[in-house]
């Protein structure tokens, strides 16, 4: 999603509908044509109370390789190639991880498609329809922002619902999307510029049109921005499957709190490894470690603590430094990469273990910080206060 200028006309965010597009079968295959419902006492979230099987629609945002589905092409440090990014991508990686957790926990998961092909990119009438029909108790349509502004570049998740802010029009909207920026805030496997925020869509945009996903939506739900995706170095994350999979995670476990549903039995542990110097190649703008070299193309060892190999991550090439260990049990564990020391860390259920890694290559053990430029200026944090306040694409 970009966040454009108010007025200006976008299918996404000011709700103009057009002509339907050929449809695939992914309509049918994830979404029931009717879905009968119980009738049940809601409570003060607006979702049924003691459900045993919430139900849930996740949408993840756009669908295929289109001009509107935000294509961000650059040169890669670790591919040493222009690479392609598409938000559509990323949007449907995390909601389909999402879809997996869910329904192993025992949620009924819809989807407005999970394909990513033009025909996938339905209009904003199709997908409320499809979220009536299934009956789900919230909707959730997953993001990655665009300043809409060559210069700005921020970092942080944005939770948006239909409304103003502190009076959503849904009950239990306003409070998911606290749930849901909050639980991303606090995510350490990227640098973020800011905390999260939300808002109602109504005051964000100034008008009562709001979001065009929203328009004829009457469920409790939200629209989140995961992140910023024209911050580059946060895209080279978003081209990791396994990155996009830990926001679904982060995004489970919020849907988890606001269902009051147990926590899950096992943990995660992910982390970036960088080298102690600046990025290679031409100068962008970095928010806190970001600054650093990451390292690419090298294994990580989740190990038990006689050193015996548990778990391998291969780091990807796209410039990213990102790994993960996912289902991990609860208990203690060794962290083994080439350069470190081995590094003991607890594992919690229902928790992900952060370790991010900093390979000292100076012999003198020099502390780079001093001689790396971290962008996070007064120019910045105007920046985020002007995008934070619906002033965007200027």
């Amino acid at each position: 999603m970009s966040m454009t200028a108010v007025g200006q006309s976008r299918k996404s965010s000011q709700g103009e509908v057009p002509p339907p597009k050929a449809k695939s079968s992914a309509k049918e295959q994830t979404v029931p044509e009717k879905s009968k419902r119980t009738s049940a006492q809601r409570n003060n979230h607006g979702v049924v109370a003691g459900q045993v099987r919430p139900r849930v629609f996740l949408n993840p945002g756009h669908g295929g390789h289109d001009s509107d589905d935000r294509p961000c092409p650059f040169f890669n440090e670790g591919m040493q190639e222009r690479v392609e990014y598409y938000e559509s991508d990323s949007n449907l990686k995390g909601a389909m991880a999402m879809k997996d957790i869910l329904r192993e926990r025992g949620y009924e998961v819809f989807m407005s498609r999970v394909n990513n092909t033009t025909a996938d990119d339905l209009n904003l009438f199709e997908i409320h329809q499809l979220a009536l029909n299934s009956g789900a108790d919230v909707f959730f349509s997953i993001h990655s922002n665009s300043s809409g502004s060559s210069t700005r570049r921020v970092n942080f998740p944005f939770a948006i619902y239909r409304g103003y802010d502190g009076a959503g029009t849904a009950d239990g909207s306003e409070q998911l999307a606290n749930i849901v920026s909050s639980n991303l805030s606090d995510c350490e496997a990227t640098s973020w510029s800011r905390g999260g925020i939300t808002h109602g869509d109504w005051t964000f945009y100034k008008n009562r049109s709001g979001l065009g996903v929203f328009r004829w939506n009457k469920l409790p739900g939200i629209l989140i921005e995961n992140c910023f995706h024209d911050y580059q170095i946060e895209r080279e994350r978003l081209l990791n499957k396994d990155y996009c999979w830990l926001l679904g995670v982060i995004n489970c476990r919020s849907l988890d709190k606001f269902f009051n549903k147990p926590a899950q039995n096992f943990g995660v542990v992910a982390g970036i490894v960088r080298f102690d110097y600046p990025r290679k190649g031409k100068k962008m703008v970095a928010f806190g470690k970001d600054s650093h070299q990451p390292q690419n193309g090298v294994p990580v060892e989740l190990c038990d603590l006689e050193g015996n190999p548990i778990q391998t991550y291969q780091i990807d090439n796209f410039n990213n430094g990102f790994y993960c260990f996912t289902r991990v049990r609860p208990g203690r564990y060794l962290v083994a990469i080439d350069g470190v020391e081995d590094y003991e860390i607890e594992v919690k259920a229902d928790k992900t273990t952060y370790y991010n890694v900093t390979i000292v290559t100076r012999q003198d053990n020099v502390d780079y910080d001093d001689e790396i430029t971290v962008v996070h200026s007064a120019g910045t944090e105007a920046d985020e206060t002007a995008i934070a306040n619906g002033e965007v694409g200027q």
